[in-house]
């Protein structure tokens, strides 16, 4: 249970000097872009929360696969440690990590904890691969023996390895993991209490990405980093680290995107307006300083400039509106904001209602591989579905899914489904995974006993996603 201290101050927008008729627009604008699929959205004025909102199935309960935002709770892990004089930026990686710098080629040894935590290793391009076939069994190593292209601190490169490497030299002066280090100086304070990380190496959080936790968590890591550290009169992170982190470390002015050319700071990248966290498949942490404002939008889109296009087309004009709208808007913004849905897959694809058949059938996955834009499968473990009335079977192996179907969304743990029939007899099925951007789209044909499967945007197996649908959630 939250402490009460840790609870939002609600407000309305009228309240808080913001125009809801804006948020209206965002979130119009938002459900029209068929290249977006939003699932959450929290914005925060002055410490409030004016709008708070999920299209179901989706919940502000679901503990959710933050991907690259993870790496902002990383480089608050890195602030508070600055804060308790356990190291600085000026730090020396080899002064850490000595024994990892046996086979490191020898740029790296003017590397330092600011190089590794600004993407500014020398390096011109993502080195996770090549790092993990240097030294399968400990990706730093491997890191280190990648030669860069030019010395630390001369290039921008988005780039995981860096960021294991420093929550490796984190978790090594904590002393234990870091998700522990940060519980109480972190996650306890702010009242976050369902966040888990998953490892990369055993023992040790992946740091770049498998970090879990709420919509709520997302928003009250962007409060904090817009109170400069501080939450209720007391300083959590330096103030000084947080105006590093947040301030430009290295610049990356060759991106085509717009919020993607301002360059990078401490785990956190610039924007256009104010300073972000993000992670793959749209996922936002968005901080607004001039605006005095917070937003955290959980999504599923791989067009992320576009979400941000949105944000300033629509919320920047609202949170600086002089012309106030009377008090109706603001309800009509709150009967909005408590029924938001995602479609069904009968509403996405206009099926006819479900129809359970009389005798089970089993079903196949479907051979060939199809074209890399329509795949014929693209879930492999995925080997047999078994249809018995409305009670689906997933079976994949050592793990099975039961899920019982209607055309309505049934949610069920991590999962959520909805199914529907085409004119052919055709049986169409979306796969929510709650704790994931993810949805996965299922059509099983009963005339030839052959089932089809596609991830609208696959996910990024191993970067806290286990490839099993039983196994993709928070890490037990």
């Amino acid at each position: 249970m939250s402490n009460p201290a840790t609870l939002p101050d609600v407000r309305m927008p009228l309240e808080m000097g913001v125009d809801s008729r804006g948020i209206l627009a965002l979130l119009d604008a938002l459900e029209a872009d068929p290249a977006i699929e939003p699932h959450g959205i929290i914005i925060q004025r002055s410490g409030a929360r004016i709008a708070e909102g999920y299209w179901s199935p989706r919940q502000s309960i679901d503990q959710r696969l933050l991907y690259s935002v993870s790496k902002s709770f990383t480089g608050t892990a890195l602030g508070l440690m600055i804060g308790e004089g356990k190291l600085s930026l000026d730090d020396l990686v080899i002064d850490h990590l000595p024994e990892y710098f046996a086979d490191a080629d020898p740029a790296f040894d003017t590397l330092t904890i600011r190089h590794i935590a600004s993407m500014a290793t020398g390096h011109m391009a993502e080195t996770l691969g090549l790092a993990r076939k240097a030294c399968p069994e400990n990706i730093v190593k491997g890191f280190l023996q990648i030669p860069p292209r030019r010395a630390p601190g001369k290039l921008f490169a988005y780039n995981q390895p860096p960021v294991v490497a420093l929550a490796t030299v984190l978790q090594r002066l904590a002393g234990e993991p870091l998700l522990d280090y940060l519980r109480p100086r972190l996650m306890e304070p702010l009242g976050m209490s369902h966040v888990q990380w998953a490892d990369i190496e055993p023992g040790l959080c992946m740091g770049y990405s498998g970090l879990f936790a709420r919509l709520d968590d997302v928003a009250k890591l962007g409060q904090l980093y817009l109170d400069r550290g501080e939450y209720q009169g007391k300083a959590l992170l330096p103030s000084g680290y947080v105006d590093a982190a947040t301030a430009l470390q290295t610049p990356n002015r060759m991106n085509i995107e717009a919020d993607w050319r301002q360059g990078y700071g401490l785990q956190l990248w610039q924007s256009q307006h104010g300073y972000r966290g993000d992670g793959a498949m749209g996922q936002y942490m968005v901080v607004l300083p001039d605006q005095n404002a917070v937003v955290a939008f959980f999504s599923l889109t791989d067009s992320m400039q576009r979400v941000l296009d949105l944000l300033w087309e629509h919320l920047l004009p609202a949170l600086g509106s002089s012309a106030l709208p009377d008090g109706d808007s603001d309800e009509v913004l709150t009967q909005r904001l408590k029924a938001l849905s995602q479609p069904t897959v009968s509403e996405r694809l206009g099926l006819d209602p479900f129809q359970p058949e009389a005798r089970p059938i089993e079903f196949l996955s479907a051979s060939g591989s199809g074209d890399a834009a329509n795949p014929i499968t693209s879930h492999r473990t995925l080997k047999r579905i078994t249809l018995e009335g409305q009670l689906l079977v997933l079976d994949e192996g050592d793990y099975t899914l039961r899920l019982p179907l209607s055309a309505d969304w049934q949610v069920i743990d991590h999962v959520a489904v909805s199914a529907g029939t085409d004119h052919l007899g055709q049986i169409h099925i979306d796969l929510v995974l709650r704790e994931t951007p993810h949805r996965l789209e299922l059509t099983l044909n009963p005339m030839d006993g052959v089932f089809r499967s596609h991830w609208p945007l696959p996910p990024l197996f191993g970067a806290g996603v286990g490839k099993y649908l039983a196994l993709m959630k928070a890490p037990e």
